[in-house]
């Protein structure tokens, strides 16, 4: 068993549970029920990202060939709980930040499943990290969105804002 595609697999999990992680806390420390849900959602879909990754390793482990077809690859789309985001009240930038935060780890993902993506000798774990890239490309696009938004209205609503 290679060790390094051992660590890549393994560093992937920690990474969502961290992701995870931080998304529940933001879900219950956020005052919007909906995006609380936004949240809740971006959490499931790292715990799916761990099951994905837990399950390459348990092949690798076996000395298997790693199976991509059982997969789906694809995400769950959000259940527009983001466009409801965007109405939250801005008063307080707790809720700014958590979004900043999640963009920085989004990118985060993006950038060391990109690397592990070149990394691997394995075809169909390329494929997995590709993927995988592809699906919190998705998250960071939603998120960067909301935060534009929320962004421009808090400094509206502090008169910042330059016109």
């Amino acid at each position: 068993m290679d060790q390094s595609e051992v660590r890549i697999i393994k560093t992937a999990i920690l990474n969502e549970i961290e992701g995870e992680k931080f998304y529940v806390k933001a879900a219950h420390d956020t005052r919007d029920q909906d995006t609380s849900n936004a949240f809740l959602h971006l959490s499931e879909d790292e715990k799916r990202h761990q099951v994905m990754l837990r399950e390459m390793l348990a092949q690798l482990a076996a000395e298997k060939d790693i199976i991509v077809d059982k997969y789906n690859l694809h995400g769950t789309p959000s259940p527009q709980i983001f466009n409801a985001a965007r109405t939250m009240d801005t008063d307080n930038a707790m809720e700014i930040s958590v979004f900043h935060i999640a963009i920085l780890m989004e990118k985060a993902s993006i950038d060391y499943y990109r690397k592990a993506a070149l990394d691997t000798s394995l075809p169909n774990a390329r494929a997995v990290y590709e993927h995988l890239a592809d699906w919190e490309l998705q998250h960071l696009d939603a998120m960067e969105n909301i935060y534009d938004s929320l962004t421009e209205d808090w400094w509206d609503k502090q008169s910042y804002s330059p016109s």
